[in-house]
C-alpha cells in the first residue's frame, strides 16, 4: 500500500513538473490575463459607457524630410518649411452601446490654417484606443498585440517586479519578440493589477527604421472594478534610416535628409500625439447619433472660439504659450494656398484635376482601342465652387480611326448632402463593347489607361437618354436606380433574329436597380459626407435589369440578374489573398450585345509575340475575343500576392499566382446571326503568374489554358503580356 502511494506521489510530482515545463510561470500568468479580458475590457464588461477626450497632433522638425517622387512641392512640406510645425487638435466623446457598437463622436475640431479641417486625417488610426484588441495599431500599421492569443506564440514574457498604481498592487511584465526580424512585432512592458489581472499601465516601443514609443495610462474605478484609460501618448522619431508614412497624400520621411547646404547635419521630423481622457460614465448621457459609424464629425465641431481650447490644452501641456506659435500657420497656409493644393492632390487621386469651379476628368484624355485607334477627348464636371446643389458635366471624344465624335452631357441635383443623394439626367452618343455587363455601383476606378481596352476589337454604337437616382442608403450600402432608352446600331455584320426578322438596329427601354454592400467596412461621417475608413470583406454587389417591350418603341422584353462578391485577406507579412465570384443570368429576348462574356483578353492573332499586349485586372488572358458568349455564366478568380521582394529601395517586385474558372451556357444560339462563337458548359480553366512592378510600374504576366477548352496547338494556349500597376 505504501509502495502504491509512493508511486502515485512520484507520478503526481512528475506530472506537475511536466506541466510546469510545458507552461512556465509567465505563460500561465498570461493565459490567466487573457481569460480575464472579458471582465477587464470595458467593451466586454459593460453594456454601455462613454468618456470625453482631448487629443492633439504635432509634426515638427526638418521640412526637407518631406520627400518622395511627386511630392517635392506638396502643401504640407511648404507649410513646415516656414513654420517647422503642423498642428491639429480635437475634442471627442467616445461612446459604446452593446447594440450599436463603439464610436468616436468628434465635437470640436481645429487645424490652424484651414477654413475647415482636412477630414481624411481623422480616418488615420494613429494609435489604438484599446490595448485589448487583436492588433495594436500605430499609424494604420498593425502589430501583434502581446495581450492576445497570437501574442503568446509571438513574444517572450518575463515577470520583472511588483509595484503599486492607484494604491493597488501591480506586477510588471516585460515582453520581447521571439523573432526580432518579424516586422509585425513590438516590445515593451505593462503593469497588471495582481487581483483583477487588468492592465494598469502599458508602454510599447518599436526600433529600427523609426523609434516609436507608445504609452497608455489607466485609473482604477473602485465602483466598477475596472481600469479606464486616462491618457495616451505616441512619439515617433528617426533612429537609423529614413522611413515614409503618408499624411494628406504627402509622403513624410522621418529621417536624415542631406542637402547641398547641410551635408553633415542630421535634422529629424518628429511626430507627437497626446490624448487625455476623463469623465467616464457607465451609461450614455449623450445621444448615440448616427448608427453604423466608427467616427462621426458633428456639424458643429468646426469654428470653435479660440478660448474653447484653453482648458483642454492644459490637460496635456501645462505651458499654454507654445500653442500660440501654432496660430502663425494661418497666415502661412493662406499665403502658400495650401488648401487649394490639398484639394488638387485629393482629386487627382481619383482622376480629376480642378480648375476653378470645374474638375477636368483625366480618364477621357487619351485612350486606345482596335476600333477607334487613338481616342482623344476631354470631359469633367462642375464642383462645389459652382454649386453645392447642382452639377453639370460631360465629355467629348474623337476616334482617329473611325473618325467619329462621341459625347455625353449630364446634369444633377443633390437632394441630400448627408446621404449624397443625386437625381441625374443624361444623354450619351458613344460606343460600347459587346456583352460587357457593368455594375451601376462599382466605385470609380482611375487608371492612366485601361489595360483591357487596348485589345477589344468589337463594339456596338448606342444613343441613350436616361435618368438616375444615386444614394447611400446606409453607410455600408450604395444604391442606384436608372431608367433609360437606348438606340443600338452595329459596327459589324451581327444580326439578332428573335422571330422572323433579322435586326441590326433596335431600341431598348431599361430599368436598372443596383446595390453595393460592404458589411464589414467601417465608416466616418463628416460635414462633407461619408468616407470609408477601413476596407472590410466580403464586398457584395447585385443588380437587376428589366427590359420593357413597346415602352417608348422598345423592341424586347427581358430580365437580367447579376451579382458578385469579393474577398481579400491581407497577411501580416504584406502578402495578400483575393477571391472573386461573379454570376450573370438573362431570360427573354436579349441580343448578343447585351448578353455576357468572361472578360476575354487574348487578341485574335496567330503567334505568342503577335498576341503580346497588356494584361487586364480580372480578365481571362488566354481566352480569345468573341470566342464565348453566354446568357448565364459564373466566374471564379483567385489570386495570391506574395510579399514584395526587397531587392533595392527602387526595386521591390511582387509575385502573384492566379487561377481563373468560368462556366456558362446559352439557349437559342441560332438567334444570333453572322457571328461564330462557342459556349462554356464544360468549364474554362487558366492559371498563371504575374511579376509586377519591375520598372516604373511595369511587369510581366504569363498564363496557360487547360481543361475542356485546351487547344490542339500548344502555343495557342499560352499568353505572355506585360502588366502595369501604378499607385497614385
Amino acid at each position: 500500500m505504501r509502495l502504491a502511494l509512493l508511486v502515485l506521489a512520484l507520478l503526481t510530482i512528475l506530472n506537475v513538473s511536466a506541466q510546469q515545463t510545458d507552461f512556465p510561470e509567465d505563460i500561465i500568468l498570461m493565459k490567466q490575463v487573457l481569460n480575464a479580458v472579458n471582465d477587464n475590457d470595458p467593451l466586454h464588461a459593460l453594456n454601455q459607457f462613454s468618456y470625453d477626450s482631448y487629443e492633439n497632433l504635432k509634426i515638427t522638425g526638418d521640412p526637407e524630410a518631406i520627400t518622395g517622387p511627386g511630392y517635392k512641392k506638396t502643401e504640407l512640406r511648404k507649410t513646415l518649411k516656414q513654420t517647422r510645425v503642423f498642428f491639429a487638435e480635437k475634442t471627442s466623446t467616445y461612446i459604446y452601446d452593446e447594440k450599436y457598437g463603439f464610436k468616436e463622436q468628434i465635437i470640436g475640431a481645429d487645424m490652424p490654417g484651414f477654413e475647415e479641417p482636412v477630414y481624411p486625417i481623422y480616418n488615420i488610426n494613429f494609435q489604438s484606443t484599446s490595448i485589448y484588441d487583436k492588433h495594436y495599431i500605430i499609424f494604420d500599421r498593425k502589430f501583434v498585440n502581446p495581450i492576445s492569443n497570437k501574442g503568446l506564440k509571438t513574444y517572450i514574457y518575463s515577470i520583472v517586479k511588483d509595484s503599486t498604481i492607484n494604491g493597488r498592487a501591480v506586477q510588471k511584465v516585460r515582453f520581447d519578440p521571439i523573432n526580432d526580424r518579424n516586422p509585425s512585432t513590438i516590445q515593451g512592458h505593462f503593469y497588471l493589477d495582481k487581483q483583477s489581472l487588468a492592465i494598469a499601465s502599458a508602454h510599447f516601443s518599436k526600433s529600427g527604421d523609426l523609434q516609436v514609443d507608445a504609452r497608455h495610462d489607466f485609473k482604477y474605478n473602485q465602483d466598477l472594478n475596472l481600469w479606464f484609460n486616462t491618457s495616451r501618448q505616441l512619439f515617433i522619431k528617426k533612429e537609423k534610416d529614413k522611413k515614409e508614412f503618408e499624411l494628406f497624400g504627402a509622403r513624410l520621411q522621418v529621417g536624415t535628409e542631406k542637402t547641398e547646404k547641410k551635408k553633415n547635419t542630421n535634422e529629424d521630423l518628429y511626430v507627437f500625439l497626446k490624448a487625455a481622457n476623463n469623465d467616464f460614465q457607465n451609461s450614455l448621457d449623450t445621444d448615440y447619433g448616427r448608427k453604423g459609424l466608427v467616427i462621426e464629425v458633428l456639424d458643429k465641431a468646426i469654428n470653435k472660439p479660440v478660448n474653447y481650447w484653453d482648458d483642454y490644452r492644459d490637460k496635456v501641456d501645462a505651458d499654454n504659450a507654445q500653442f500660440e506659435s501654432y496660430q502663425q500657420i494661418d497666415s502661412v497656409v493662406a499665403a502658400t494656398n495650401v488648401t487649394k493644393k490639398l484639394e488638387t492632390l485629393d482629386k487627382f487621386k481619383v482622376g480629376y484635376y480642378p480648375i476653378g469651379f470645374f474638375d477636368i476628368d483625366l480618364k477621357y484624355l487619351v485612350k486606345f482601342n482596335d476600333y477607334e485607334a487613338f481616342r482623344l477627348g476631354i470631359g469633367g464636371t462642375t464642383n462645389e465652387k459652382f454649386s453645392e446643389k447642382f452639377r453639370l458635366g460631360g465629355y467629348i471624344a474623337y476616334g482617329t480611326k473611325d473618325k467619329a465624335i462621341k459625347y455625353n452631357v449630364n446634369a444633377g441635383y443633390r437632394l441630400s448632402r448627408e446621404k449624397n443623394t443625386w437625381i441625374n439626367v443624361y444623354h450619351t452618343d458613344d460606343i460600347q463593347e459587346f456583352a460587357a455587363e457593368s455594375f451601376l455601383t462599382d466605385a470609380r476606378v482611375y487608371s492612366l489607361f485601361e489595360p483591357r481596352l487596348v485589345n477589344i476589337p468589337t463594339f456596338y454604337l448606342y444613343r441613350e437618354y436616361g435618368t438616375s437616382l444615386q444614394q447611400r442608403l446606409l453607410p455600408s450600402v450604395l444604391s442606384e436606380v436608372s431608367l433609360s432608352r437606348k438606340r443600338i446600331a452595329q459596327t459589324t455584320a451581327y444580326r439578332f433574329q428573335p422571330g422572323d426578322i433579322q435586326l441590326s438596329e433596335y431600341a431598348l427601354s431599361e430599368l436598372k436597380i443596383g446595390a453595393r454592400w460592404s458589411p464589414y467596412s467601417t465608416y466616418m461621417r463628416s460635414p462633407n459626407g461619408y468616407q470609408e475608413r477601413t476596407n472590410g470583406f466580403p464586398v457584395l454587389s447585385a443588380q437587376l435589369t428589366k427590359g420593357f417591350k413597346d415602352v417608348i418603341d422598345s423592341d424586347f422584353n427581358y430580365v437580367k440578374v447579376s451579382a458578385k462578391a469579393s474577398y481579400e485577406l491581407l497577411n501580416e507579412d504584406k502578402s495578400r489573398t483575393q477571391f472573386m465570384v461573379e454570376g450573370h443570368y438573362a431570360s427573354g429576348e436579349v441580343p448578343l450585345t447585351h448578353l455576357f462574356h468572361a472578360y476575354p483578353n487574348a487578341p485574335n492573332k496567330e503567334t505568342i509575340l503577335q498576341r503580346f499586349s497588356v494584361a487586364g485586372r480580372r480578365s481571362f488572358e488566354t481566352m480569345y475575343f468573341n470566342e464565348f458568349f453566354s446568357d448565364r455564366i459564373a466566374i471564379f478568380q483567385g489570386k495570391h500576392s506574395f510579399a514584395p521582394f526587397k531587392i533595392a529601395s527602387y526595386l521591390q517586385p511582387e509575385l502573384v499566382l492566379i487561377s481563373r474558372f468560368a462556366i456558362g451556357n446559352l439557349d437559342d444560339q441560332q438567334q444570333h446571326i453572322n457571328v461564330e462563337f462557342d459556349t462554356l458548359e464544360h468549364g474554362y480553366l487558366e492559371s498563371g503568374f504575374e511579376l509586377n512592378k519591375l520598372l516604373f510600374g511595369f511587369g510581366l504576366s504569363t498564363s496557360y489554358r487547360y481543361g475542356a477548352y485546351h487547344l490542339p496547338n500548344f502555343e495557342d494556349n499560352i499568353s505572355v503580356k506585360f502588366t502595369f500597376y501604378l499607385e497614385l
